[in-house]
């Protein structure tokens, strides 16, 4: 009874709790790393600054991936990230792509574009002191084509 009772004084205080929204910025050092059949693991870095006097980590996600409005897949994190508390730092995401039908050669033809609209749609799963929440993402991008090439 009374793992039970802490617990819910624990899930009110959590819910009492103001916990402000991360500012995530500077997306660079793009990299395509491996072509793997009907997958892509790539990476890139992302500054993230963290407000809040807690830190939280991002575990999953499924993110539908368009290009200039073509298909080319779901994204899913790799390894969860350990976001630190009151801080702005630089992490590396490892991603890996699930190519859609035709999402080869979407990517193909999109990576001899000069700008290509980056849009991603969907959730990823974020964990603070053990609660889990699921986080809706829509986010559109303009990148150069040229980060979109495959490794040779």
């Amino acid at each position: 009874m009374f793992f039970l009772s802490s617990l819910v004084l624990l899930g009110i205080m959590m819910n009492s709790c103001e916990f402000d929204e991360p500012d995530f910025t500077d997306f660079s050092n793009f990299k395509v790393k491996e072509l793997n059949g009907r997958s892509l693991d790539f990476s890139f870095d992302v500054t993230v600054e963290n407000p809040n006097a807690i830190g939280f980590k991002i575990k999953n996600g499924k993110l539908n991936l368009s290009g200039n409005g073509k298909d080319l897949g779901v994204i899913t994190l790799d390894e969860k990230i350990k976001v630190k508390r009151k801080s702005e730092n630089k992490y590396t995401v490892p991603l890996t792509l699930d190519l859609s039908n035709g999402g080869l050669i979407n990517l193909i033809q999109l990576a001899t574009s000069k700008e290509v609209e980056v849009k991603l749609d969907g959730t990823i799963r974020g964990k603070v002191l053990g609660f889990g929440k699921d986080i809706p993402v829509h986010e559109s991008r303009k990148i150069d084509g040229s980060m979109l090439k495959l490794p040779e």
